[in-house]
This record gives C-alpha cells, sequence and structure tokens, in this order.
C-alpha cells in the first residue's frame, strides 16, 4: 500500500494520560501522554507502486536532507517531555509512545526478533519523536524505492534502568528518552534485521547521514559495516553491526 501525503495525518495526543504515584503523600508527579495516528488521515492510491531503485543508488545526499517536497506525516505534539538525568543513569517525564507502526516505520522486538515491538519499549521526548519521524519520513522521500525502516528500543515509559533483565542484550542507556535504534536497510528489501553482508550500506549511510543533520549528539554503528561521519559524532562500537543508535542533546541543558 502507497501513502498518499497530499492529506495531512492528524495526531491524536492525551489520548491516554497515566499518573504515576510519588512524591510526598503519593501525589502523582508525572503524566505519560501516548502519541496515536488518527488512521482516517490516511488515503490510498489504488495500484500505485513505488518507483524502482537501482541497486546501491541513494536519491540524497547531506547538503539536501533538509529540502522537504511534502508536509511531515506526523505532527509531534509537544507536551513537555523532561529528559531528567543522563542516558544511563535517568528517567523520563511527560513522554511519548511511538505508534507501532506509521506510514515511513514498522517497530521491532529485538530480544523477541518480531514486529511490532512490545509497548513498553517505545517511549521517548517529544523532541526526539520529532527528529526521528522527520529523518525517516524525509529518507522515504528521497529513497521512494525503500522500505519502511524498522524502528527498535527506545525507553521504557517513565525511562529508567532498561538492562538485560528487559530481554536481549539490554542496554546501558537509552534511559530518558534520548536514544533510539534503527534497523540498518537490507538489500534484499526484507523486513528484518541484516546480516552484515546483507546491509544496504548506501541506504544505510544516507540514514546516518540525515541523523548527523538532523542534529543528532551520537550515532553509534557496527565496527564492520562501513558507515562513517563527523568524527566524534559517528562512533563505531561493538554489538552494533545490524543497528544505529541514535542519541539526541538534551535540550534544557
Amino acid at each position: 500500500m502507497t501513502l498518499s501525503l497530499r492529506t495531512p495525518i492528524c495526531v491524536l495526543a492525551c489520548v491516554a494520560l497515566v499518573a504515576v504515584a510519588g512524591g510526598c503523600g503519593g501525589q502523582p508527579v508525572e503524566q505519560v501522554r501516548v502519541l496515536q495516528i488518527d488512521p482516517a488521515a490516511f488515503t490510498t492510491r489504488a495500484g500505485a507502486a513505488p518507483a524502482p531503485r537501482a541497486a546501491g543508488a541513494v536519491r540524497a545526499s547531506l547538503t539536501a536532507v533538509t529540502a522537504r517536497t511534502a508536509p511531515p506525516p506526523m505532527r509531534v505534539p509537544q507536551v513537555g517531555s523532561i529528559a531528567a538525568g543522563r542516558p544511563n543513569d535517568g528517567r523520563l517525564v511527560n513522554g511519548l509512545q511511538l505508534p507501532e507502526t506509521g506510514p515511513d516505520w514498522v517497530t521491532w522486538d529485538a530480544p523477541l526478533r518480531r514486529s511490532p515491538n512490545r509497548p513498553d519499549r517505545r517511549w521517548a521526548t517529544d523532541r526526539m519523536l520529532s527528529v526521528l519521524i522527520g529523518v525517516l519520513h524525509d529518507y522515504r522521500l528521497a529513497n521512494p524505492g525503500a522500505p519502511p525502516v524498522l524502528v527498535g528500543d527506545l525507553s521504557r515509559p517513565w525511562g529508567g534502568w532498561f538492562g538485560s533483565q528487559f530481554g536481549g542484550l539490554g542496554h546501558a542507556s537509552h534511559q530518558n528518552g534520548l536514544d533510539v535504534d534503527v534497523v540498518y536497510p537490507r538489500a534484499d528489501r526484507a523486513l528484518a534485521p541484516p546480516a552484515r553482508a546483507e546491509v544496504d550500506r548506501a541506504l544505510a549511510q544516507d540514514l546516518v547521514n540525515r541523523f548527523v543533520a538532523a542534529g543528532a549528539q551520537f550515532v553509534f554503528v557496527g565496527l564492520n559495516v562501513g558507515l562513517g561521519g563527523p568524527e566524534g559524532v559517528v562512533q563505531a562500537i561493538a554489538h552494533h553491526d545490524d543497528h544505529l543508535h541514535v542519541r539526541i542533546p538534551n535540550a534544557l541543558r
């Protein structure tokens, strides 16, 4: 199914408000808001198919990443999210939940190796979701033959520790809503994490470039996938040969 970008996609914010007990006398001190897409805002074009793309070709460059030919697919409500503490020792206040699927992404549960990702692994600050959704939208516009991007873990509903007890290797960071894992595109266009030889390096590098241009503080990539970028921002580390890890700076600091 191809989504038309002619019709704006509305967002229903505050669909769910969850009070968190804490503070003196057990009074609520935080609220978590759920971000949802209004399905009625989608339109389809019967029989439309994505334009073919030569293997390895990328219709984008770092100099053109901010150009938009259509409005963003979602408007992320600004709800006063707070990334408290540090990515490896923090919590999330007034977070938003990324929908399990969207016009440019499908979520992926790495420990269970299935889609969609579980609801309690898809939370972030409003700004993190704005960056993520905007980058993925521009990436799909520039690469119309590319399938939706697999998005992995963000943070837990109120942030905090996200270690191996939650499945898989766990995360030392991802604690305050500023981190997201994004699976590399595969050369065969399958919606599954790639082995090293299956990574579409041109499209993966395009994603890295776009997150850098969007202001990422760090983009962590695998040691063996041949991706690069500005020194100190794009860093190759272990356990990232099938996905990149994006962190944005804390806007409140």
